[in-house]
């Protein structure tokens, strides 16, 4: 019969202290340890050197029987487990195993029985109030003498460490770095866990998504450091505000998301979303910073907006826009109709990437006239876009083109085209007119803006001056000083500026000496209404005298009768523009209006 595991490692360890092995000496494989604790027990009952060898093993090291009763446990396994031998005794493998993995390590005994050494992992009390992950590989022994009963004998390895570290590493997986939150991965297994309970019988539940109003301004001007402490206060005032069985996580950015069991409607959540709109309303200090910030939310109700976490946070986000477009710091609820407006936004900005390679966008001409004569001083160009459906309201494209970034180049387009046209015009009777051309935000911001309008100016031929680029009050006040410098460089080409929908905006007075501007544009909202109200009346005669005062002239919007236009006579008004004169034509139809006579460029202009 050849050398056993036992005679393996006793020459090995012939020269063996009793607390640690000698350099050089292999260890002995986990798959065969089991198997030579059961011969070392069979050949004597525990002689001294077996028990030396197996308390030098570490961890768990015992000899049971089928219902888990120890025949032998090692002293060092013991001490592992903090139990003395005699409570050991009364006791079974099985009762000091967690309750929750007694299934398991039964199995395992039984497969050992079947198919031979098995392994498993459990957690064994420690104690009775403590816990240790145990690794076990389980071995049957069956003893020499016929007709005994088979028992088993059973190494364990100490694994909490690794077990603990694995879940340390499985917490960070789901953890925001930045707020201490759950990430965008937790959230979704909340929705898809409390979706599940739903179904089995729990509660509905709200999904709402949280959008920080003015962060990006906070993050860019005063650096990330900042911005990222911003989102810590912010995400412990929103956790301070719901309840032990809500979640919150953030799902990047400064957009924050929470599961609310139970708000199943709007007025089961009404009281928690006026206390987090209230919270982040209130000034946060962050350093010698005090900073004011809003929020909006959009919500998605399960399962009447969805039955999966991606839906449900989809329309959340939707409805969450809305709430921004409603002018911030609010609440919006989702609705289908809101779901069918945002397919068909989609569907049009699909059709937007194809609509510019197919040349559908086109400029269209509104004349600018003297409010007397109704000669014609200038023309703004508007877009207007053709598709073979039928045509799109600017009111629906033009925010798109902003949102997705297509408004540089389409006004890029603009711009370029209204110059080239203006040159076109001067070789005919109609030399002499100025182009008012729109700039949104995003292209008055943009780093190549003022290149892009020196090209335009300088493949044209078109005179510096004859350009006016209307500006809405909000791109200026977005940052003022960064506007002033491109004003200013604008204005070294001749270009002039006016403000497009004065009054309607910030209307703050102060930037009107600060900018180099040349016109006002009076709102056609104040314009529609001077005939009926007198408070409109007002403001359109403040506005104007306010324009003569910082020697601007001042362009009136929208005038359609006839009454409009005498009212604007009457407070003197330097240029009219609306339906009572045109609407806005693309060139072609302007020019034969012109040939019939129907109207006139103004003289000297």
């Amino acid at each position: 019969m050849g050398r056993s595991a036992l005679d393996v490692m006793h020459a090995q360890t012939t020269t063996m202290s009793s607390d640690r092995l000698p350099a050089g000496v292999p260890l002995v494989e986990p798959s065969t340890l089991a198997t030579a604790i059961a011969e070392a027990h069979a050949a004597a009952p525990a002689p001294a050197l077996s028990r030396a060898l197996i308390e030098l093993t570490g961890g768990l090291s015992a000899h049971v029987t089928a219902d888990g009763r120890f025949l032998f446990i090692a002293e060092a396994s013991l001490r592992l487990l903090e139990y003395s031998r005699e409570y050991v005794d009364h006791a079974t493998l099985f009762e000091l195993t967690g309750i929750e993995d007694v299934p398991v390590l039964q199995d395992a005994f039984s497969a050992a029985q079947m198919l031979g050494p098995q392994q498993c992992t459990v957690r064994l009390l420690r104690g009775l109030t403590d816990r240790v992950w145990m690794r076990l590989r389980i071995a049957q022994f069956t003893p020499r003498i016929a007709g005994a009963s088979a028992t088993f004998v059973v190494h364990g390895e100490d694994i909490t460490a690794f077990k603990e570290n694995e879940a340390r590493l499985s917490d960070l997986a789901v953890r925001d770095a930045v707020t201490g939150l759950g990430n965008r991965q937790y959230i979704h297994q909340c929705i898809v866990d409390a979706i599940q309970h739903a179904r089995d019988g729990g509660p509905n539940f709200a999904v709402a998504l949280l959008d920080l109003d003015g962060f990006k301004k906070v993050n860019d001007s005063l650096g990330h450091d900042v911005g990222d402490q911003l989102l810590r206060d912010a995400g412990q005032r929103l956790v301070a505000q719901i309840r032990e069985t809500d979640m919150a996580a953030r799902m990047g950015g400064d957009e924050f998301v929470l599961v609310l069991p139970g708000c199943d409607d709007e007025q089961a959540l009404g009281g928690i979303m006026k206390r987090l709109l209230s919270a982040v309303q209130q000034p946060f200090q962050v350093g010698d910073q005090l900073l004011h910030l809003t929020t909006s939310i959009g919500v998605s109700f399960y399962p009447r907006h969805g039955d999966s976490s991606g839906l449900l946070i989809k329309h959340a986000d939707t409805a969450m826009y809305c709430a921004k477009d409603r002018g911030r710091n609010g609440l919006f609820v989702y609705t289908d109709d809101l779901g069918d407006l945002h397919r068909k936004a989609f569907s049009l900005e699909s059709a937007m990437f194809e609509a510019i390679h197919n040349g559908e966008f086109s400029l269209h001409y509104q004349p600018i006239c003297d409010p007397i004569s109704l000669n014609v001083k200038g023309v703004e160009a508007l877009m207007r876009w053709h598709p073979t459906l039928g045509p799109v309201s600017p009111a629906e494209f033009i925010p798109l083109a902003e949102a997705n970034g297509l408004i540089n180049l389409l006004g890029g387009w603009a711009l370029r085209a209204a110059c080239m046209q203006l040159a076109r015009w001067d070789r005919t009777r109609l030399d002499g007119l100025y182009m008012s051309v729109n700039v949104s935000a995003q292209q008055f911001h943009h780093p190549s803006f003022p290149s892009l309008v020196w090209q335009a100016i300088a493949d044209s031929g078109v005179e510096g001056h004859r350009l006016v680029l209307e500006i809405t009050e909000s791109v200026l006040m977005r940052d003022p000083e960064q506007a002033n410098l491109v004003l200013r460089e604008l204005q070294t080409l001749g270009v002039r500026f006016s403000v497009d929908d004065f009054g309607a905006g910030y209307s703050s007075l102060g930037y009107l000496k600060r900018f180099p501007l040349s016109a006002l544009k009076i709102d056609r909202s104040f314009v529609k209404d001077m005939p009926t109200s007198s408070n409109d009346r007002t403001i359109v005669t403040a506005v104007l005298g306010l324009a003569r005062e910082l020697g601007l002239s001042a362009v009136a919007e929208g005038v359609e009768t006839e009454e409009q236009r005498q009212m604007l006579i009457e407070r003197g008004c330097h240029s009219i523009q609306g339906w009572l004169v045109s609407k806005a034509l693309p060139a072609g139809e302007l020019e034969a209006a012109f040939a019939s006579g129907r109207l006139n460029v103004e003289a000297g202009h």
